[in-house]
């Protein structure tokens, strides 16, 4: 039996690990960019294990992209007269259901002269008027994640999801958006609060 007891010290990281997760949790707040995952509640639905960065828009509502759906498409096939589409090595992402078949670009840094450009949080934009996308397909490429549609909340909409449970929140990062592997993405931000659930339930 004393085989399936942690020791002292990983018993203590756990602890702590839990502690640090449901404090993260706590202080998730939709007026700042989030990362939502969704939930049980989602599945059988078209946003069953998504991933989605999230982002307040001063109107109250939400914009925001899924992160962790690549359709397999490369941009060359959506674009074949584009010559500068066949540099673009990643796939194509399913953003979202919004201005579906409109492509947006995700990228670090905002390009100059860019006329529709929304910060998405500190070193993240998206740009959505087509002549910028050109540009950044002609200059920078492979610097940029390209997306087929977007998601859009209106004001209070998002507020009401997650407290339906649909979505669990994590705090928002720039790494995990250009994650490259990011089919397994949902399993490994699940898993995080997998492992909370474990811990407070062995306190119940």
């Amino acid at each position: 039996m004393t085989r399936l007891l942690p020791t002292l010290r990983s018993f203590g990281a756990l602890l702590a690990l839990a502690v640090g997760l449901s404090g993260a949790a706590r202080a998730a707040d939709l007026s700042e960019p989030v990362i939502l995952v969704a939930s049980s509640a989602l599945a059988g639905t078209p946003f069953e294990q998504a991933v989605v960065l999230a982002a307040p828009m001063p109107d109250g509502g939400h914009i925001g992209f899924i992160i962790n759906k690549p359709t397999g498409v490369k941009l060359q096939a959506l674009f074949p007269e584009d010559t500068a589409a066949r540099r673009v090595t990643e796939p194509v992402y399913l953003g979202g259901p919004a201005f579906l078949p409109a492509v947006f670009a995700v990228t670090r840094k905002a390009p100059e002269g860019g006329n529709a450009v929304i910060p998405l949080m500190p070193g993240l934009v998206v740009v959505l008027d087509g002549a910028t996308v050109d540009r950044i397909i002609e200059n920078t490429p492979n610097e940029a994640r390209y997306f087929l549609g977007l998601m859009l909340w209106e004001a209070g909409d998002l507020e009401d999801q997650v407290r339906q449970n649909n979505w669990e929140l994590r705090p928002a990062d720039v790494d995990v958006v250009f994650r490259p592997k990011s089919p397994g993405l949902w399993n490994s931000l699940r898993g995080t609060m997998a492992t909370l659930d474990l811990v407070q339930t062995s306190f119940r």
